[in-house]
């Protein structure tokens, strides 16, 4: 009975907890190319998605659970995103140095839309049934069901898109300017469908933009830096 009741308020604490964008950053992605001396002012990009409200949803009588609006921190979820687009750009190295907030000390600032953030998983209803139901066993029944679900799939789509993406000068000139989107479906185990890790999905998404981002960005200034010293 004690075990069943730590892990109903395991399973209770995951999904009343709100949910912050972030994914890991590592030294494969820092910038080994020229860098910039400037200071970069990242803002808080504009929203257009359409906020997904529904926890889940079921198309063909099968249910999917969202990444839903409500859990984000404040249900702010450009701010958010922004934020972690200048903690990976710092750690990247591409800018000598990256701030948030006001832009007037910044020799460039960084803008943009978020056009889409969306990121669903499909339930496995008789892996995740299999699993709670083993749980209720204690360690040995954990293991077991583990055993179990191991080959236990789902599907999982994410589609993220930065559009009106600027790099801008003091000046107002342009610097930069682009727009970079990811969309993609593939398995995965079916606990990447869980409430708490559908979230990661899109958040892996947003890396893999960033990343494409600041090399693009590294790019064209180094290209012009050339062309203006010819």
């Amino acid at each position: 009975m004690k075990m069943n009741l730590l892990v109903l308020a395991s399973l209770l604490a995951m999904t009343g907890c709100t949910h912050t964008v972030k994914y890991k950053l590592a030294e494969q992605d820092r910038w080994t190319g020229p860098k910039i001396s400037k200071t970069v002012a990242v803002e808080t990009f504009a929203d257009s998605t359409t906020p997904e409200t529904r926890k889940d949803f079921k198309i063909d009588k099968t249910k999917w659970r969202t990444n839903y609006r409500s859990r984000y921190a404040n249900s702010n979820l450009t701010a958010g995103v922004s934020t972690m687009i200048a903690k990976h750009l710092a750690h990247s190295g591409l800018f000598a140095n990256v701030s948030t907030g006001p832009t007037t000390n910044a020799d460039c600032v960084l803008s943009g839309t978020l056009a889409e953030y969306s990121s669903m998983g499909r339930v496995n209803s008789g892996a995740e049934t299999t699993g709670a139901v083993s749980a209720g066993f204690g360690a040995i029944g954990y293991l077991l069901g583990a055993a179990a679900t191991s080959g236990s799939k789902t599907e999982i789509r994410v589609s993220v898109k930065m559009d009106d993406l600027k790099l801008t000068g003091k000046s107002g000139e342009v610097l930069w300017q682009d727009s970079i989107s990811i969309r993609t479906n593939f398995p995965a185990h079916f606990q990447a469908a869980d409430t708490s890790a559908v979230f990661t999905h899109s958040d892996n998404a947003l890396k893999s933009i960033v990343t494409e981002m600041i090399r693009r960005i590294g790019n064209t200034l180094a290209t012009n830096q050339v062309r203006a010293s010819q």
